[in-house]
């Protein structure tokens, strides 16, 4: 029965990656020569460069995708896997999840944020308000006993 989980997201993964590189081979090819001015560009306009690239987005995608896979894998592996790995792949599995949400709860608060025109400091207090809002629902939750 395992097996065929195994082989179904095998072959998922698969699909996966060819839809990606299929999108990726779609896009033009352009040569450009790099700092022809002389002037060095800074690391957010770096930054601000590669997270446009859907190359380097699909491969973060697919990395992402490969590591909670992997541990989902050797979370649920059964007897051929120790124990201690198992818990550890149990609790890399939670942090990562709690960590996807939280960054992506902040990110979008910023981004709507600035997109309605606040500045990147009130757009920052956007954010942390709504992740203290999350601490402050978890904190009644787990006093409440339901979590």
């Amino acid at each position: 029965m395992a097996q065929g989980f195994l082989f179904a997201g095998f072959v998922v993964g698969l699909v996966l990656l060819a839809v990606v590189v299929a999108f990726i081979g779609r896009g033009r090819r352009e040569y450009h020569v790099a700092f022809v001015t002389g002037e060095r560009e800074t690391l957010g306009e770096s930054m601000r460069r590669w997270s446009s690239n859907p190359a380097v987005l699909s491969l973060g995608f697919l990395a992402l995708a490969v590591g909670f896979g992997g541990a989902a894998v050797l979370f649920i592996g059964g007897a051929g896997i120790p124990e201690g790995m198992a818990s550890a792949a149990g609790a890399f599995l939670i942090g990562a999840t709690v960590l996807v949400v939280v960054t992506y709860l902040f990110y979008g608060s910023y981004n709507t944020a600035r997109s309605w025109g606040l500045k990147r400091s009130q757009a920052v207090l956007v954010g942390s308000w709504v992740l203290g809002a999350l601490f402050v629902v978890t904190v009644s939750l787990r006093l409440l006993g339901l979590l």
